[in-house]
């Protein structure tokens, strides 16, 4: 393992012992692993406790286990961060954070090189748009799709999990701290309905921690005197998202630019880089074959891939007509994607991006109110 080098005298006998409580080696990679692992056994033992079976052994080792685990990952932190800024000098530290600063070690290991100049600046601008998707493989396979749908799948789970508890005269509040064997007077089928409603529960909330710290991670950047806490989540995915498409190496944005892009919305690509993502959005052609890598980032997402098909609009090269056909089959396919998930996913509802012109997004996005709390800070706005 690439850290293994760097780590000192100390830190050595430190993962030693820590690899020893955790049952696997301390590197980045096994500690993704041992994190999902957790986190799906802590589901089952709790259920376990709940239907009565005595699992005092289980959670203290579980418990601990979630200990050392922090333990190993704070020590990575600090290994990776020293790593960084040797192996890295030119690298704007303060400007990352500490989930890219794991993701490019990993890389720069894997692939034995440390990366320079523009090709740094590439490699952070991926691992920055992968992140979200990779962590919340950790809790989960599903993809997300946006923060509305996981609000809506969270209530109808907990109402669903309500009606199943209020049988017995339970409510939400007793799964809270659960005694053990609540559930023993449940049949077997209501069991099973409180089983999966708790890990789908658990799951949405890990998935919306991690979209939380995310999208606070890069607005924070962009938008370095807001008051991010202010702004509810929904209103935080539309700026990340216009952020995510305009400013990918998240220089920090003055009003004036937000007020210049809502004005008239900069033009991002090339009148040949729209034919070309149109290409691959038609099925022609595949992302790999698209040279500028931030055109393959932003066709890999819903709400970016909305302003792509915006801007095409607004190249007077390019036909109304093709990009509605594009749209229109994109559409057919979502439908029978939304059919498969519903029919193998409980509680999906499908959720699609409506076309919108950039302007149009621009100024929901970033309208006044949002303004004040992104500005909050800043003397001058």
């Amino acid at each position: 393992d690439s850290l293994s080098k760097h780590f000192s005298f100390n830190e050595k006998r430190v993962v030693k012992e820590l690899s020893h409580e955790l049952k696997t080696y301390i590197s980045l990679e096994n500690l993704d692993d041992k994190r999902r692992m957790l986190f799906n056994w802590k589901n089952s033992t709790l259920i376990k406790h709940a239907v009565g079976e005595d699992v005092t052994k289980q959670l203290l080792t579980i418990n601990q286990q979630e200990s050392s685990l922090k333990k190993a990952d704070e020590l990575l932190n600090k290994v990776v961060d020293r790593t960084t800024k040797k192996l890295y000098p030119e690298l704007n530290f303060e400007q990352t954070t500490q989930a890219e600063r794991r993701e490019l070690i990993k890389e720069t290991d894997s692939e034995q090189t440390v990366f320079k100049g523009s090709e740094l600046n590439e490699r952070l601008m991926n691992i920055r748009d992968d992140l979200l998707t990779q962590q919340l493989l950790t809790f989960t396979k599903r993809p997300y799709v946006g923060f509305k749908l996981l609000m809506q799948q969270e209530k109808e789970v907990k109402i669903e999990l309500k009606y199943t508890l209020m049988i017995h005269g339970d409510s939400l509040e007793s799964l809270e701290h659960v005694d053990q064997g609540l559930l023993e007077k449940y049949s077997p089928t209501e069991q099973q309905k409180i089983t999966r409603a708790v890990k789908d529960l658990r799951t949405i909330m890990a998935v919306k921690q991690v979209i939380k710290t995310q999208y606070h991670e890069v607005l924070k950047r962009a938008f370095p005197k807001g008051d991010l806490d202010e702004l509810p989540m929904t209103k935080q995915e539309q700026a990340y998202t216009a952020v995510m498409y305009y400013d990918p190496v998240l220089k920090p944005c003055q009003a004036e630019t937000i007020e210049q892009w809502q004005a008239n919305p900069p033009q991002v690509f090339s009148p040949q880089e729209h034919q070309q993502g149109l290409a691959y959005l038609s099925g022609q052609l595949s992302l790999d074959q698209l040279e500028n890598h931030h055109l393959q980032r932003v066709l890999k997402h819903d709400g970016t891939k909305q302003l792509f098909f915006g801007e095409c609009k607004a190249d007077p090269t390019i036909k109304n007509s093709q990009i509605e056909k594009i749209q229109m089959q994109l559409k057919e396919q979502q439908a029978k994607d939304d059919q498969y998930r519903k029919a193998n996913i409980g509680h999906y509802q499908p959720l699609n991006y409506k076309p919108v012109s950039p302007s149009y997004y621009l100024k929901t996005a970033f309208s006044d109110a949002i303004m004040t709390v992104l500005y909050a800070r800043d003397e001058d706005y």
